[in-house]
């Protein structure tokens, strides 16, 4: 019986001799990249966590599987066990205009894995740190006490904890029992449609070269969104978002994609789509608040999501690193008032909350009806192309700056007019 197996057992031992009610100081609810990522810190920390998710691991989740490279080097443990998890890292980006006549390339590395492996490593490396894990079991309501907060699980059980953090995704119960977001507009939101295509490396180098040229292509069918192609070592990641005011026809406009992927040789005829499956994601930037007393929120159900591209690993793991920070002080000190909470979220919003509102901008200009002429001028400079790559890649330290990206383009223009 491996380590993992072991504490699963002696856990659930534990669990089912006190009826579940077992304290706790953090209970973390979602055991993806954000959740398992502040189990494994505060564990590490010594304090005592549980690491509550609905699924068991491994398990799927409907993704494109990419991310910057550095990720690896902020998070060196992932390093060192990237061969479990890392399926290739492509070198050249491509983005397609509306129109499809025009196409701009630029030279940035996306790392590319399988949410399958990756999000286990993750879990596994929390496990191993300490945290105790309650998987296979849906949280469902969250209660706030003066001197403890009390988890709800699916049946009469439930356990008790210090604070509670909501790393439970974009329909995430913790936010809406908190009252910090009821549910996300539809103009806030990006549906998406996401399968990963078995392919034989030989053919992926083939179609893609060896540098696994990834490819994005964006408002497919006209509307606001974005699709994307990501080849890795031994399958292809196809997927297509589409804002949620206009993503009623989703299935349709993925199956014209397919077909146009067909067409330019990106895919086989033969590919087995089957598995496709669906997902939301939150764009439109993260809630006004990710703390209550008692409670803190990080990843998908804050919104730590970039808007232009709906990629949120890497938010979602920074801002574990924060909340370790802050909740560690929290239990020392033996106040979980919104005060001392307050300095999580100065810190994220002063690590990575700015870039949101220049990637909303970004956003609007990306779907904007003057796209195409975006484009034009984009092909006349390298720039602006490796600009627009690396915030696809979200490869950018600083994100996407915006007004540089205007101003550049102004440059282009005038250039152009006085043939300099």
């Amino acid at each position: 019986m491996n380590l993992l197996e072991t504490v699963k057992v002696k856990y659930k031992m534990t669990c089912l001799a006190d009826g579940w009610k077992h304290m706790y100081d953090v209970a973390v609810i979602g055991a993806g990249p954000g959740g398992a990522t502040t189990s494994r810190y505060l564990a590490k920390k010594g304090l005592k966590v549980c690491m509550i998710d609905k699924d068991t691991f491994p398990r799927d989740k409907p993704c494109g599987g990419g991310f910057s490279e550095g990720l690896l080097d902020e998070f060196p443990y992932l390093r060192k066990r990237s061969d479990e998890f890392l399926k290739g890292v492509a070198r050249v980006g491509v983005l397609h205009s509306p129109n499809r006549r025009i196409v701009l390339k630029g030279s940035v590395d996306l790392a590319l894995a399988l949410r399958t492996d990756f999000d286990n490593v993750l879990f596994e490396s929390a496990v191993e740190e300490g945290a105790e894990p309650l998987v296979g079991t849906r949280a469902k309501s969250v209660r706030f006490h003066n001197n403890h907060s009390e988890v709800m699980l699916k049946g009469s059980e439930s356990i008790k904890a210090q604070v509670v953090i909501g790393a439970d995704g974009v329909s995430s119960m913790v936010v809406r029992e908190t009252g910090l977001n009821r549910r996300w507009p539809s103009s806030m939101i990006t549906a998406c449609r996401v399968v990963e295509v078995p392919v034989k490396y030989n053919e992926i180098v083939d179609r893609y070269t060896e540098n696994l040229n990834y490819h994005f292509y964006v408002n497919l069918g006209g509307l606001p969104g974005y699709g994307w192609i990501f080849p890795k070592l031994d399958t292809i990641n196809i997927g297509l978002g589409i804002v949620g005011t206009h993503a009623q026809g989703l299935p349709r406009v993925f199956d014209s994609f397919v077909r146009h992927l067909k067409r330019e040789k990106l895919l086989m005829q033969d590919a087995d789509l089957s598995k496709a499956k669906g997902a939301l994601v939150p764009t439109g930037g993260p809630l006004a608040r990710s703390h209550v007393e008692r409670c803190i929120l990080l990843g998908d159900s804050a919104g730590m999501v970039s808007p232009i591209t709906g990629g949120g690993i890497a938010y979602a793991m920074r801002a574990a690193k924060f909340a370790t920070a802050v909740l560690t002080e929290v239990i020392e000190a033996d106040d979980f008032g919104n005060g001392i909470l307050e300095e999580y979220e100065k810190s994220w919003r002063g690590d990575f909350g700015d870039k949101f509102k220049d990637q909303l901008l970004a956003q609007k200009i990306f779907t904007s009806p003057f796209t195409d002429l975006l484009f034009e001028i984009g092909r006349r400079d390298e720039t602006i192309q490796e600009m627009v790559s690396e915030s696809m890649a979200e490869s950018a330290e600083d994100g996407i700056d915006v007004k540089r990206l205007i101003l550049r383009t102004m440059f282009v223009c005038l250039r152009a007019s006085f043939k300099f």
